[in-house]
């Protein structure tokens, strides 16, 4: 059966850098590690940027008219959490708004407290922002990952001026729910710690039992203590257009603050971007949908085999299109390496704070995938 999909599209020779890092290597090597998608964007949203290309200038840009609105209305559909148009701050992507939001918090020496593991950049937002990073584990609690919140609420303090969230958790693939959102927002309430919350996988929920919760959206006073991130770039396959994501902060002084910190050097987000965002939010839900059933094909397939490769094990994906795999039992042999050698490049784990795992982006062409299985499977018989 065939589909949207169909057939792949080769990204070798191209400027993509997921394929292009290791191309210089003398064997091939498929790249499995940065988290874009091999799959091609909706028809929609490449006929929008057509659309604007056809307009021949390309001065500074503001959002469409439509633009705020059509987010509202789908933040409302979708969450039930109503917003106002004042709340949104357009910015460059979602790292820079993590880095904007940790600076316009608290002062200098204070904490910034975030789970781990988790993506890179929020391990190292303390650091590169003059604060101390308090760590938060993470275990597996029947069969998926949790964070501890009674080491949460043992280290968190008032000079803790921020918790940053993953929600849904990269590179975990966990939907995190009501309850593990309201004890993390209880927790930094009591202490008067703000949240930034990363929602860019929020599109991306494979499991049809789930359901993404923006964390501001579980009570006011929560949303008031909130800094929250979206874009559309990981849903719909978007990071090479442009930067654009936006910054949802109800509370206006925290809103100051913010867009203090980012001017000057959050850079304007395109008109292509623009463009494409809104063709997503706005026309696309049918290529999502179709998209998730396609990327729940793939981490299916992906988790039986993982099952029966000797040193390996992976917890169920709840979200996103990115594994985490366990390797401890084969990590000897350095297996990022060894998959790397056979012509899998992954994510190492050691710089999401677990060095016993490693994270494997599925976003592919089915025949990719097979191909990365076989390639991983031919490295652990060595």
């Amino acid at each position: 059966m065939t589909s949207y999909f169909d057939p792949p599209i080769e990204r070798r020779g191209s400027d993509s850098a997921k394929w292009g890092k290791f191309a210089s290597r003398q064997h091939d090597v498929i790249g499995a590690w940065v988290a874009d998608m091999d799959l091609p964007s909706a028809d929609k949203i490449i006929e929008a940027v057509k659309n604007r290309l056809d307009e021949r200038v390309f001065g500074y840009s503001m959002p469409p008219a439509e633009f705020i609105a059509v987010i509202r209305q789908r933040l409302q559909e979708k969450y039930a959490w109503k917003t106002e148009n004042e709340w949104f701050v357009m910015q460059p992507g979602v790292v820079p708004s993590l880095f904007f939001a940790s600076n316009c918090l608290g002062q200098s020496g204070d904490g910034i407290m975030a789970a781990r593991p988790n993506y890179h950049y929020f391990l190292e937002t303390a650091a590169y922002t003059d604060r101390l990073y308090q760590p938060v584990d993470c275990h597996i609690t029947g069969k998926r990952w949790e964070m501890d919140t009674d080491m949460m609420a043992k280290n968190i303090s008032p000079r803790t001026s921020a918790f940053l969230l993953c929600n849904p958790f990269n590179p975990v693939g966990r939907v995190l729910d009501k309850r593990e959102l309201e004890a993390v927002a209880e927790i930094c309430l009591r202490n008067g710690t703000m949240i930034c919350s990363d929602e860019i996988h929020a599109d991306l929920v494979l499991d049809e039992d789930k359901q993404h919760i923006p964390i501001a959206s579980l009570d006011p006073e929560i949303e008031k203590s909130s800094i929250t991130l979206f874009s559309a770039a990981k849903a719909f396959n978007l990071p090479g257009i442009g930067g654009l994501s936006f910054a949802i902060i109800p509370d206006k002084n925290l809103r100051a603050a913010f867009q203090k910190r980012s001017y000057g050097v959050a850079t304007h987000p395109g008109a292509l971007a623009y463009a494409a965002t809104l063709a997503a939010y706005r026309d696309c839900d049918d290529w999502l949908a179709e998209t998730i059933t396609y990327l729940r094909g793939n981490r299916d397939y992906l988790q039986a085999e993982i099952a029966k490769m000797p040193g390996l094990s992976m917890t169920h994906v709840e979200a996103s299109f990115l594994a985490w795999i366990n390797v401890e039992d084969c990590i000897d042999t350095n297996p990022l390496q060894n998959f790397l050698n056979f012509g899998v490049a992954l994510s190492g784990g050691d710089e999401m704070g677990r060095a016993d795992h490693v994270r494997l982006n599925f976003g592919c062409h089915r025949s990719t995938l097979e191909e990365i299985v076989r390639r991983m499977k031919r490295a652990l018989e060595t």
